[in-house]
């Protein structure tokens, strides 16, 4: 690393908040490239009716907690923040479907 670079990386290094800030940045590029990765856009919060959609910023919450609490290096942070919305994702839709198809059985018995 050169010059600026290389002050900013020692710096938080050394620094007591310096962890917090590599697990921020890492969950924040997790969120851009998990983002990135399935084409969806970076869509900003809005009301659709009586419902909140958090838009991406659900997306960079998730992946700034997951990387806290991997609480390792800025590599691992990262590949957890990225790793874990998209298992966080899949598991929803299952449990989505799964309480779809409960509901409908109980519906077709009455």
């Amino acid at each position: 690393m050169t010059g600026a670079y290389h002050w900013l990386a020692v710096l938080l290094g050394n620094s007591p908040t310096g962890e917090y800030v590599l697990c921020g940045l890492a969950g924040l590029l997790g969120a851009l490239v998990n983002a990135t990765l399935e084409g969806r856009p970076l869509v900003l919060p809005r009301m659709k009716g009586n419902e909140l959609h958090l838009g991406f910023i659900g997306n960079l919450i998730i992946c700034v907690t997951v990387a806290f609490i991997v609480d390792g290096s800025f590599q691992m942070a990262f590949f957890a923040a990225l790793t874990g919305t998209y298992i966080l994702r899949h598991l929803k839709a299952k449990l989505e479907r799964a309480f779809a198809e409960e509901i409908d059985s109980l519906n077709s018995e009455e």
